[in-house]
């Protein structure tokens, strides 16, 4: 049985090997017909997602609890502002009923 799996060429003038940057001979009935070459536009796409995903590997994430705490942490300080704001707002009102009335 023949072999039809792309096989990876390096492109002429190319230094750095790369999956972006190798021409992949594809297979036409069981034969290698052409040598296709991806798009700059197209290949620049793969390598932002390429460069996207080294970079998630790199995060350094916090654990379960650590992210249970900031959670707790961002909902009390949100419940604090609203009840300063509730408070700040009955005041200016008050305040404006005396003066205008």
């Amino acid at each position: 049985m023949a072999d039809t799996s792309p096989k990876a060429v390096p492109a002429k003038g190319d230094k750095k090997q790369s999956l972006l940057t190798r021409r992949v001979d594809l297979p036409a009935r069981g034969r290698l017909a052409r040598s296709v070459r991806l798009p700059r536009w197209l290949r620049a796409i793969g390598g932002y997602f390429t460069g996207s995903w080294r970079e998630l590997r790199q995060v350094n994430w916090p654990t379960r609890r650590a992210t249970w705490g900031m959670t707790l942490a961002v909902i009390l300080f949100t419940l604090v502002l609203a009840i300063i704001i509730l408070l700040l707002d009955i005041g200016f009102e008050r305040l404006f009923k005396r003066v205008i009335l």
